[in-house]
């Protein structure tokens, strides 16, 4: 299906009438952007390693190399070259002492075809041959070198992944992710946690001695929201628990002197990553003490300055990012940068060991994500009695990894919005005015409701959907309904037990404020989305029947079916606040399916067929729902999937497939 008619540069008019030499982009074109994925900077500051994931001829999906630069800015990108045979590289980690370059590596498995498994290799010199240390059964992840350099960390398997013929559910058959060491001059993998338990996130003590780990008791990802925080001895034991954690954890630090840790906490809904109140636990025991109780921002890294007092920090705030210093004594905050975006996932830095230079990714409506490095200044001198000590940050850009977009693209200029909706909730949203104008009057308007629930639209590069939608001639709306980062831990948890309901008035507000303006035709109205998204789409058209298309990707429309065959049954359980055996009228109560015989909304379903997070049935059992009722409805499953679409030509599909169905439906 071709939507050239619609993208034409020839066939339309700017929007403002004004003529442009730049570009429109069409469908799959944003999914060949080149992206900086991993980083991490000697100690001394003065190279970077780092991950580049780009679209190569003959693959079907994104590929990860490693490339090294200096930091200075002198002399261009590189990729490594270590004499190896492996199809990906990525987890860069620099040793201590900044002269070994540890990382993860695909290579082909010996009499196995085209069979692919990880290992671990160690380069010895900058442009050397990176010589094997070892490999698991199952895989591996996460790499940190041992504070004096002897060992490498890393998360594992022991047993491979079990083959899919039969599919085996039960405790014989889950793996269990453990935490691992290997000295370098052994090249043998030893386990530090016991069988049992599952290792999410780790970090070593400042002597090397001991482990602080987010755990869980069992080896089933669900675990993950029921996880505690530890202590282990690094040549293997016993996991020490110190928490009594109502809520997860994340991004561990520990103090310079080895008595505290310091984390991230709040209700998430996606599993390893997230943000909300900093805390500060005590090793010789206690509560932990929340340094940031009534924060309106959602912190989500943080490591120790040398000096045991202070803490540097990244956090969402509203439409952006920003980057702080946190005082663990006082509770205050010094921002250091504001009204930035770092990346639209978890916002960390790669540091120095005195955190005065690090490295991370940035963008901005004009430009794509590019790594940077940044440098902390003190512009006043700490020994001067009375006076505060200004610090500010210097930026180097060290990438250029999409030129042809940053030039040829004619993008979009989102405009900030915010308004009132029930409770008196004050809704930050991002509105992207389309590119093109086609037709008379206001432009129909699309709105695009984000996953998680615990995500958040930000005011960077656009190069997703709403790119596309504004490049075709819609208006979009993308708005950060409660359940959202950035806004603090009551905004963000305000949706617990409440899914489907006030969010949805956030949308509906949003709508017609636009409508209200003038700025959107309020009879030409569509909702998408993805994950979370996808079921707010399906929810909404069950509920009001404003919406004259929709599109539901990887979304839930019965939480019953989505319990029992999702590989996180502890989402809607901590999400929804209730319990599906006892309590089964709250999950009838806010799933779609129950009202699907109330929808008369246009509906395209998107799923991916190996989608273990949200199962394809969903897609299924409300596609069925809406053709018995006569409702237009089409459902494509992408083979080989998961819970997000990685392979190009499938991704180019789902663009047409959207910009085809609102075509349809909304001219």
């Amino acid at each position: 299906m071709s939507t050239e008619a619609s993208l034409s540069a020839s066939s339309v008019r700017a929007a403002d009438g004004v003529p442009r030499t730049r570009r429109l982009v069409g469908p799959g074109e944003a999914a060949r952007l080149r992206w900086v994925d991993e980083y991490d900077l000697t100690p001394d500051g003065r190279r970077a390693a780092f991950v580049i994931r780009e679209s190569l001829p003959g693959k079907a999906r994104p590929q990860r190399h490693l490339w090294l630069q200096e930091t200075s800015g002198d002399g261009e990108p590189y990729p490594l070259s270590a004499g190896l045979d492996t199809s990906e590289q990525y987890s860069p980690r620099w040793s201590p002492d900044g002269r070994l370059l540890a990382f993860l590596a695909k290579e082909k498995e010996e009499r196995s075809g085209d069979r692919e498994r990880l290992a671990l290799f160690v380069l010895a010199a900058e442009r050397g041959t990176a010589r094997r240390l070892c490999t698991l059964p199952g895989g591996l992840s996460d790499l940190a070198w041992s504070p004096d350099g002897s060992r490498l960390a890393f998360l594992g398997y022991e047993r491979p992944e079990p083959e899919g013929d039969p599919r085996v559910f039960g405790r014989e058959a889950e793996r269990c992710q453990r935490l691992w060491t290997v000295y370098l001059d052994e090249g043998l993998p030893r386990p530090v946690t016991p069988d049992g338990l599952a290792i999410w996130e780790y970090c070593w003590s400042p002597d090397g001695r001991r482990f602080a780990v987010y755990f869980s008791d069992g080896p089933e990802l669900t675990t993950w929201y029921r996880g505690q925080i530890g202590v282990v001895e690094a040549g293997g034991g016993t996991v020490r628990q110190l928490t009594s954690l109502e809520h997860q954890a994340s991004g561990l630090a520990w103090s310079p002197d080895g008595r505290r840790l310091a984390f991230v906490s709040g209700e998430w809904s996606d599993v390893i990553r997230g943000a909300g109140d900093l805390y500060v636990v005590s090793l010789e025991g206690g509560p932990a003490r929340n340094l940031t109780p009534d924060a309106d921002i959602s912190l989500a890294w943080c490591r120790w300055f040398p000096d045991g007092r202070h803490l540097l920090y990244t956090a969402w705030s509203g439409l952006h990012q920003q980057i702080g210093i946190l005082d663990e004594a006082s509770g205050k905050r010094q921002v250091l940068e504001a009204g930035v975006v770092l990346r639209d996932g978890w916002p960390s830095l790669a540091t120095t060991p005195d955190l005065r230079r690090f490295l991370t990714t940035r963008s901005s409506p004009e430009q794509p994500p590019d790594l940077y490095h940044v440098e902390l200044l003190d512009l006043a001198p700490e020994d001067q009695p009375g006076q505060e000590t200004e610090r500010r940050l210097t930026w180097r850009r060290l990438t250029r990894l999409n030129p042809l977009a940053e030039e040829t693209w004619w993008l979009p200029q989102s405009q900030p919005l915010s308004y009132r909706s029930v409770d008196e909730w004050e809704i930050e949203a991002l509105f992207t005015p389309p590119l093109v104008r086609r037709g008379q009057g206001a432009p129909p308007l699309v709105v695009w409701v984000h996953g998680g629930p615990s995500g958040a639209f930000l005011a960077g590069f656009e190069s997703g959907w709403s790119l596309l939608l504004a490049s075709a001639g819609y208006a979009v709306l993308r708005p950060n309904v409660r359940g959202s980062l950035g806004r603090g831990r009551a905004f963000a948890e305000a949706v617990v037990g409440d899914m489907g309901g006030k969010d949805l008035q956030d949308v509906l507000r949003g709508i017609d404020l636009l409508v209200e303006r003038g700025l959107v035709d309020g009879q030409r109205l569509a909702i998408v989305g993805w994950s979370y998204g996808g079921f707010m789409a399906a929810w909404a058209v069950t509920q009001t029947q404003r919406f004259r298309a929709a599109v539901m990707g990887a979304g839930i429309c019965d939480w019953h079916g989505f319990h029992a065959q999702t590989n996180i049954p502890d989402f809607d359980v901590r999400f929804l606040l209730a319990d599906p055996l006892t309590q089964p009228e709250v999950y009838r109560a806010r799933s779609p399916l129950t009202y699907a015989a109330q929808v008369t909304t246009p509906t395209l379903i998107l799923h991916g067929a190996e989608d273990d997070c949200v199962p394809v049935s969903q897609a299924h059992a409300f596609y069925r729902a809406l053709r018995e009722r006569d409702v237009p409805a089409e459902l494509v499953i992408y083979p080989r999937e998961g819970h997000g679409l990685r392979e190009l030509p499938h991704l180019r599909d789902r663009e047409e497939r959207l910009l085809h169905w609102l075509d349809r439906y909304l001219w």
